[in-house]
């Protein structure tokens, strides 16, 4: 989920066409020598050893977390009216919570797979230098392995209150997204609307065999769910005017137009208007565009914010993100941004994945999606097991790779077992104690909370 910084008010900007609203995605293509990848690493941080969810205020809150790293290491806090740090800055990253407290790292954008994984180390150490031993356990998993929704407190934000009142009317599910998931996200850039379209075509027809590798949500809130990735059924029943894999766009043909199309016509949940989330009642953008709001009509930056509200598997900004897989450890999460960048950034690989991706008719695409979450890499398509799949792919993204093709050696052990993280997990223990979860979804060891006071508030940077 994106998070938006001060900047994004369209407050002063002349409105916005359709043709404008297009030719923002053509101003965002690059030639080959800027691309960039960028990944997105969401983690719980729950109370060791009970495994309960952090809260936002308070002795051990995540505030105190966010305003120790602020004052520490130089990240640029943003805080928004009531005086609650939202997101941390520095160098391109961003560092912020979700709805239900997950943690994210966004990496600045890069040439190599080595920078972003020396960023997450980074993180990894400062994070684990404000925090106390046994205190605090980071978790990384599809799905909160501890606490269902219901147990985890909303973060302060206005965003996300709008979102928890809109989404529940749309999705059975909506709560456990926002505040129960956690993903790997990585995103790509495109030369042009041809480009864009091979790589949104490959990941939306394919993110539902692929994200089988990382299947990393068997347990719910302590409980065993029966599935590998309970994070893909809770996706499955989202609101489908935003989520899913765009099989009726899939079928027209995947460009700019038909992309902004869709968006148009998709019903807003909020607006941003002046510095202020407000309740959209999902009236759709394109009514918002033609008749506005009290005088006020929409501009590039209300349409960046509706984009925002767009969940699908893959989706394009003024980059593409591919959204899919669960939150696994760190050998294994650095594999994400590296699969997909062998895959769409060399021609030859690309050109091969295309036709495979072919082959996937797009109508079967909620079942491979449903198959591949329940039942793994086992679940079967066309007669094979998704493994044999996989298997063809990611040697198709190790040729692409390079010699940066080590950082998909977690991935061939997967493919060695025959299991993703989840799947390994249901084949073994069924007794699920908070110690014995905290274990096995560690995002690398046990860390926590030292008792040195954080940063004053008011030290911390600019008001939005």
């Amino acid at each position: 989920m994106s998070t938006r910084l001060p900047s994004q008010d369209g407050a002063g900007k002349p409105p916005a066409t359709i043709p404008d609203l297009i030719a923002y995605f053509h101003a965002a293509g690059k030639p080959r020598t800027a691309w960039r990848v960028g990944a997105e690493f969401e983690r719980f941080l729950v109370e060791a050893p009970s495994g309960r969810p952090l809260t936002y205020e308070g002795t051990g809150g995540l505030w105190e977390i966010l305003s120790l790293l602020a004052g520490r290491f130089g990240w640029v806090p943003f805080i928004n009216q009531a005086r609650h740090i939202t997101a941390l800055s520095r160098n391109g990253a961003t560092l912020s919570m979700e709805p239900g407290g997950q943690f994210e790292l966004a990496t600045a954008p890069t040439v190599h797979l080595s920078e972003i994984a020396a960023e997450l180390d980074r993180h990894r150490d400062e994070l684990a230098s404000v925090l106390e031993p046994g205190t605090v356990a980071v978790l990384a998993a599809g799905i909160h392995p501890t606490t269902r929704a219901d147990g985890i407190p909303l973060m302060p934000r206005v965003r996300h209150r709008v979102m928890a009142e809109y989404l529940p009317q749309r999705s059975p599910t909506a709560l456990d997204m926002m505040k129960a998931t956690c993903s790997i996200q990585a995103a790509f850039d495109f030369s042009d609307e041809a480009d864009a379209a091979r790589k949104m075509t490959v990941a939306l027809r394919l993110s539902p065999i692929i994200n089988a590798l990382w299947g990393n949500a068997p347990v719910y809130g302590g409980f065993d769910t029966g599935m590998v990735s309970y994070r893909g059924h809770v996706w499955r029943r989202m609101d489908p005017d935003r989520s899913g894999m765009l099989v009726p766009l899939l079928e027209r043909g995947f460009g700019f137009a038909a992309w902004t199309d869709f968006l148009l016509d998709m019903p807003m949940m909020l607006t941003f208007i002046h510095g202020h989330y407000k309740p959209a009642h999902g009236r759709p953008f394109r009514d918002f565009l033609e008749r506005g709001e009290e005088g006020y009509f929409p501009t590039i930056d209300d349409w960046e914010v509706h984009i925002t509200t767009a969940f699908p598997e893959a989706r394009l900004k003024k980059f593409i993100e591919v959204r899919g897989a669960d939150a696994c450890a760190r050998p294994l999460a650095l594999t994400v941004p590296a699969f997909w960048k062998g895959l769409l950034y060399d021609d030859s690989a690309l050109a091969a994945a295309e036709r495979i991706a072919a082959t996937v008719p797009v109508l079967d695409l909620p079942a491979i999606h449903e198959g591949a979450y329940r039942q793994g890499l086992t679940s079967e398509f066309q007669g094979r097991p998704l493994l044999h799949w996989c298997r063809e792919l990611v040697a198709l993204s190790a040729s692409g790779l390079g010699d940066e093709r080590g950082y998909l050696d977690p991935l061939l052990e997967v493919l060695d077992r025959g299991q993703s993280p989840g799947m390994a997990f249901r084949a073994g223990t069924r007794v699920h104690t908070p110690e014995s979860l905290l274990a096995a979804f560690a995002f690398e060891a046990t860390l926590p909370l030292e008792t040195e006071p954080p940063l004053a508030v008011d030290h911390l940077g600019e008001v939005y």
